[in-house]
Formats: structure tokens, sequence, C-alpha cells
């Protein structure tokens, strides 16, 4: 299995103008998703895997993103999912963060690579420039999504 971050990066883990009103909708989505691409095998637990995480501190990282992520032994490949909001929506009912672009970030518990700390750090710092943040809330194509993101992540 490659795990370069070329291959992290889904084409159809990229769901554009989503209606989207809650954490909880934004991470069914994502997970439903990555089950029908067969890149998890067990829902409950991946989902767990990122509850656990968010209950630590919120993923919600300012400037409208949240990037709920999970490490667990049913995640079966590495990836990446991008869900866009129509509008924005409370990612936590406990703080004031508006989120309309989340990054789902799933290895597997065996990461050795420590792979989800890379590629949150590359997001990271992407993230931060404000024409990377425009570019990705105008996305409507998922052939453009998928190639924006596949050459920033591999950049």
């Amino acid at each position: 299995m490659d795990n370069s971050p070329t291959n992290v990066i889904k084409k159809n883990m990229i769901l554009l103008n989503r209606d989207i009103k809650t954490q909880d909708e934004a991470i069914n989505q994502l997970i439903q998703q990555a089950d029908k691409m067969n890149l998890i095998d067990d829902i409950k637990i991946f989902r767990k895997s990122v509850n656990d995480r968010e209950k630590i501190a919120s993923t919600a990282v300012g400037y409208n993103i949240a990037m709920p992520h999970g490490k667990s032994n049913s995640v079966v490949e590495p990836f990446i999912g991008f869900l866009q909001s129509k509008a924005p929506f409370k990612w936590s009912e406990n703080e004031d963060e508006f989120v309309t672009l989340i990054f789902m970030i799933a290895v597997p518990e065996n990461d050795s690579d420590n792979l989800h700390l890379k590629f949150i750090s590359k997001l990271s710092k992407k993230l931060l420039d404000e024409e990377f943040r425009n570019i990705l809330t105008e996305l409507k194509s998922h052939s453009e999504a998928y190639k924006y993101l596949k050459k920033v992540i591999n950049n």
C-alpha cells in the first residue's frame, strides 16, 4: 500500500457544496463516504476515534476550518477527506467557532510514520494563506478540487 501524500487525497472523498448544520452531520457524511470507498472497515470504531480526539480539544482551527481526525485499526488506507459546506455552521456547542471547510484525516492505529501529524502540519501551514482558503471556498467541481488539493499536499 502506497501511503504517499499523492494517494491520500481521493477524488471521491471530496464533498462540495453540502448543506451541513452540525459537526455530527459533517463527520458522518465524510465517514459514510469513506466506508463506501472501503477506506475504513468499521464505522463505529473509526467514529469513536474521531469523537475521542474531538473531546480532547476542538479540531476547529480558525479561519472557518476544522480538521477532525482519527487514528484507528478500522482505517484500511490513510486518507484525507474534504467537505465544503454551503454556509458556515457552529462546529461545537461549547465554542463560538464557525466552519465551512472540513478536512478529515484518517490513519491506521499502527501509523509509525505519524502521517496524520505530517498532513495536519502541511495543511495547517497552507490554511494560513488567505488565497488558499478563498480558492477552497469557491471550488465548484470535483476535478478542480482534486487537482488543487493534490498539488497542495504534494508541495
